[in-house]
């Protein structure tokens, strides 16, 4: 049922193009007569509201009662979607191959059998064209209802490749199935625990996960069955930081898809996907020839291919490719180039508003802070970082929120503004505490802050080296690694200590720490 909230009307509205909305108009124009057409007025209504009103769209609208406004949202949503449909059908297989589908049920039940093998004939080739295996096995069993039940005079090799193409089909759902629901438990461990903190969890995530890849043969499935192994087998090694096993596994899921141009140019979503997750492990193990060589290869696919992206490959191309440009920067630390790039970002995070969720935003804005710190305007990070800090919802990405607040205290270290640090660090050490994401390097980055704001200026200069030799020592535990991917500190504390800008410790490729901003 059609959902009748303005405010999510208000949105499907809203992200409509000028092209949709003109081919909505003209399609309830010709389904409907003009003397009925309630519901086009209330969609002109929400079109030209900048910021929803509801109670100025019920003033415009005096004679409806709240029933019948709320059936006229209801009908609103459903004609723009109906709409939609037509629209991308040609653009979408899996709609064709759906129409195809009610097309031989409408005839089926009309009696003609034969017409609707034919329509079903017709789709299967689309499906099996388009490899939407889903779509292909209700087409066959379709069929084989239809050859059980009627006499169609299919002869028996008809019959046999009938069954055959059943076997095949069930086989490659099972697979993706089985691969879908591992991607599925590996985002949960990851969603509800994050990275591997210690042994045991390892250990878990080894005996519980790796048994289940390890019965999966990748070189007897199809291309669409490897790409979901390979996508968990990159979460599986990125949950263990093991980002040497993500970049490899990666790199098979996009290689996949450029071997054959019709699929890069029907799996946009899924190239670019792929693209990414190379993206952020090159990032992590600081492989720059590697990173630069598929963020060009990125760009240059997201510029040839725009044309035929749908919206949510708009957004999706907006965030890989952004998210590569700014890491791009941090790699070789060139961030007054970054700093130059931040307006674009902001200005598509205006465009595309509500329709990239909260977590992606807070992820930018982690970037944004870190590219003004890198450049010394630490000022202009605090914005960015007071969002981040400031939401309501503390179970959104914590482990950023709690490095966030880390990242507040140098920047007001970087501002001078001494006299607040004690405070901020007892706030924050309890904020720690409450979401259980305390560890030794955040003890440690309290301990300076607090400890800094007493030392005269001339005597930090030690209190620099000791904690960058303490926070080296706790860095060779190889679970104490997730905290210094999230938090750059130790080439910040080389930049006091040597008393040289972060870009110049960021440029030189001896002592670069690795960061984790990439794939947050």
């Amino acid at each position: 049922m059609p959902i009748s909230r303005t405010e999510e009307v208000y949105r499907l509205v809203k992200s409509l193009t000028k092209a949709e909305k003109r081919a909505f108009r003209l399609y309830a124009t010709r389904v409907q007569g003009e003397s009925d057409m309630l519901y086009l007025q209330l969609f002109d209504l929400l079109d030209r509201q900048k910021v929803l009103d509801e109670e100025k769209l019920r003033t415009k609208m005096p004679k409806l009662n709240a029933s019948r406004y709320a059936n006229l949202k209801r009908h609103l949503y459903k004609q723009i979607l109906n709409s939609l449909r037509i629209i991308q059908k040609e653009k979408n297989a899996n709609i064709k191959i759906r129409e195809h589908i009610d097309f031989a049920y409408a005839l089926y039940w009309k009696g003609l059998y034969m017409q609707a093998l034919e329509i079903l004939r017709k789709g299967k080739k689309l499906a099996q064209q388009h490899h939407t295996s889903f779509s292909l096995l209700t087409i066959i069993e379709f069929e084989k209802m239809i050859q059980s039940r009627h006499i169609t005079r299919s002869g028996r090799d008809q019959v046999d490749q009938l069954l055959k193409e059943s076997r095949e089909a069930s086989t490659t759902i099972n697979h993706l199935i089985q691969l879908s629901n591992l991607q599925t438990e590996l985002h949960r461990f990851y969603i509800a625990r994050g990275h591997v903190k210690n042994s045991e969890e390892q250990l878990y995530v080894e005996q519980e996960f790796w048994p289940k890849l390890e019965a999966i043969s990748a070189e007897l499935l199809q291309w669409k069955e490897k790409v979901y192994y390979y996508q968990s087998m990159v979460w599986y090694h990125y949950i263990q930081n093991d980002f040497s096993g993500c970049l490899e596994n990666a790199m098979h899921w996009v290689n996949i898809l450029k071997e054959s141009k019709e699929l890069q140019n029907r799996e946009i979503l899924l190239l670019m996907r792929g693209y990414n997750a190379v993206l952020n492990a090159s990032y992590n193990l600081r492989s720059a020839d590697i990173f630069n060589t598929y963020l060009a290869e990125l760009e240059d696919f997201r510029k040839s291919t725009y044309g035929r992206f749908n919206r949510n490959a708009q957004i999706k191309s907006f965030l890989f490719v952004h998210n590569g440009r700014m890491n791009k920067h941090f790699l070789a630390g060139t961030f007054a180039e970054g700093v130059e790039g931040i307006e674009s970002t902001l200005r598509r995070i205006s465009r595309y508003g509500k329709q990239v969720d909260d977590h992606k935003i807070l992820v930018l804005y982690f970037k944004i802070a870190w590219m003004y710190i890198g450049n010394e305007q630490a000022e202009k990070a605090i914005p960015y970082l007071h969002h981040i800090i400031n939401l309501q919802s503390y179970s959104l990405r914590e482990d950023i929120q709690t490095y966030a607040r880390l990242t507040f205290l140098m920047a007001h270290f970087d501002l001078e503004n001494y006299e607040i640090l004690p405070a901020l660090v007892e706030q924050y050490d309890r904020y720690f505490q409450r979401v259980k994401e305390k560890n030794a390097v955040q003890d440690l980055v309290l301990g300076f802050f607090k400890e800094v704001a007493s030392v005269p200026i001339l005597e930090r200069r030690v209190l620099y080296k000791q904690y960058h030799d303490a926070l080296l020592e706790v860095r060779k535990d190889t679970f104490a690694e997730r905290s210094f991917l999230y938090l750059d500190i130790l080439p910040w504390l080389r930049a006091k200590i040597e008393r040289k800008s972060l870009s110049r410790i960021m440029q030189e490729p001896a002592t670069q720490p690795v960061s984790l901003r990439s794939r947050m």
